[in-house]
């Protein structure tokens, strides 16, 4: 995938809300993303065969098996089995990242959104529903929780996908659905050629809106008394939505060029993501 799921390493984009958190939780939230990057790297790394690497996912999904039964035998395993003593992580979560990881192994092609959404469930929502899980909740129903982490997964993960084009296309990998090129005018031919075309803007400026409602649909599914537990998130939405009006305000250069914020940006969107969670609009 062109960027794994959020982790919580220094310089990485969600590093300030993972400074947000207690011990206990970062503890927790390391120990999942420390999972989800060894998944990823199994098939993003390229030093494996697909044979091979299909045979490590399939021991990983033994391994969840094993690690629910309390008998995991990996030691990422073994640490996530004492962040399930404290938090309920549900398990379909971690099949779900080897399904969505497990899609890049074969040339990334997609014909509708709705199977790019597929894609985005396994790679960025089954992280979201891990994270919330640890953040907690106390007064968003359990379905609202889960929509929220659905619709901020599927924002996050566009937004990585608009941003890196250009880098995708290096790997050989388009994520840009067909119906929606199309529909603009543009083809999966100009984009390997780098064409940037009214027709790209268009296609662009498509995916920028349906961006920009998930962001807003996550929102509106958690009610405001979490929005405070929910500030790593929160934190992580401003930034890449940061990154995601740095894009459209430069024209979409992403055939070519890979967006990113300075750090006193992200300080800043950081900030008012503690505003907002705190009910302080600016």
């Amino acid at each position: 995938m062109n960027e794994p799921a959020p982790a919580a390493e220094k310089g990485s984009n969600f590093f300030l809300g993972f400074l947000c958190l207690p011990k206990t939780k970062r503890n927790a939230l390391s120990a999942v993303y420390a999972y989800c990057r060894l998944i990823d790297d199994i098939v993003d790394s390229g030093h494996l065969k697909k044979d091979e690497a299909r045979r490590l996912l399939d021991f990983w999904r033994a391994e969840i098996d094993r690690l629910y039964a309390g008998m995991p035998t990996h030691s990422v395993s073994a640490r996530l089995q004492e962040v399930l003593k404290d938090f309920r992580l549900p398990k379909e979560a971690f099949l779900e990242m080897i399904r969505g990881c497990e899609m890049d192994l074969e040339p990334a092609r997609y014909e509708t959104f709705e199977q790019l959404e597929s894609y985005m469930k396994g790679v960025a929502c089954s992280v979201g529903r891990m994270s919330v899980e640890i953040f907690g909740y106390r007064h968003t129903p359990p379905e609202k929780i889960a929509q929220f982490a659905d619709q901020f997964g599927y924002a996050f993960q566009m937004t990585n996908i608009i941003r890196d084009v250009g880098c995708d296309l290096e790997r050989g990998r388009v994520y840009l659905p067909e119906s929606e090129m199309k529909q603009a005018g543009y083809s999966v031919d100009s984009l390997r050629r780098r064409e940037h075309t009214p027709a790209f803007d268009r296609l662009m400026e498509g995916l920028y809106n349906k961006t920009r409602g998930c962001y807003q649909r996550g929102r509106n599914m958690l009610d405001f008394r979490d929005r405070p537990a929910m500030l790593p998130a929160e934190i992580m939405a401003h930034v890449y939505e940061g990154i995601l009006e740095e894009i459209r305000r430069t024209g979409f250069r992403v055939l070519f060029h890979r967006a990113a914020l300075p750090s006193w940006r992200k300080l800043s969107f950081a900030f008012k993501a503690w505003l907002y969670c705190h009910g302080v609009h600016v």
